[in-house]
């Protein structure tokens, strides 16, 4: 079991980059926050400790809100048509970006404290884990 909690922390902080990326914007970051959810799972499967409701409540919130970014940028996308203004069409976008950096950062906080629940595991006593056959 302890050797499980071990391979799930070094997993765990190899997420970590793939969550900074993830700060980038939703397109490219959103990409990366997705690999990070696959290797987050796989972390959980290895390690069995219950996830903190801060990082999957947020991370739900995060991936709706970027996918709401991407439809709103595609729904306002209009072509340039050469007048020579600087308008911005999707200015309210704009908005919606920083609220998905905020959103990254909350489920980075949530995976910090999901990996300190890891490492608290490990001091736990062998007979306290439900694998471990009597």
């Amino acid at each position: 079991m302890r050797t499980r909690r071990v391979i799930a922390i070094v997993v765990a902080f190899l997420t970590l980059p793939f969550l900074l990326f993830g700060l980038i914007d939703p397109l490219e970051g959103g990409l990366s926050l997705l690999v990070a959810v696959g290797l987050g799972v796989a972390v959980w499967a290895v390690a069995r400790v219950p996830v903190p409701r801060l990082l999957w409540i947020s991370l739900i919130a995060t991936v709706a809100l970027g996918g709401l970014t991407l439809a709103l940028a595609m729904i306002t996308l209009e072509e340039a048509t050469g007048t020579g203004t600087a308008t911005n069409p999707i200015l309210p976008v704009v908005g919606l970006v920083w609220l998905w950096r905020i959103g990254v950062l909350v489920v980075l906080a949530g995976a910090l404290v999901y990996i300190v629940r890891l490492f608290r595991s490990l001091r736990e006593p062998l007979s306290a884990s439900p694998d471990v056959a009597s």
